[in-house]
């Protein structure tokens, strides 16, 4: 897991992202519940390009989010 259900909800609401979306529930699942993009492409119906785009988009935004305040991940 790479962050926390409040973490993954307050980048969803900074980047305006649809907590609805097959994308973003996909990130979810990878994300915070810790599944694999195959389960989470499978669970949501999104295309494997689509989980893939916005794992990366969520954790992009999630390392410049902590870079730019100096946190380190625990």
């Amino acid at each position: 897991m790479s962050m926390t259900e409040e973490q993954f909800d307050v980048l969803t609401s900074l980047m305006r992202g649809d907590p609805e979306s097959a994308a973003n529930q996909a990130a979810r699942a990878v994300l915070v519940e810790g599944c694999t993009q195959a389960e989470a492409h499978h669970a949501t119906g999104a295309s494997r390009s689509t989980v893939n785009d916005a794992v990366k988009r969520y954790q992009t935004a999630d390392e410049r989010i902590r870079a730019a305040y100096k946190v380190k991940r625990k």
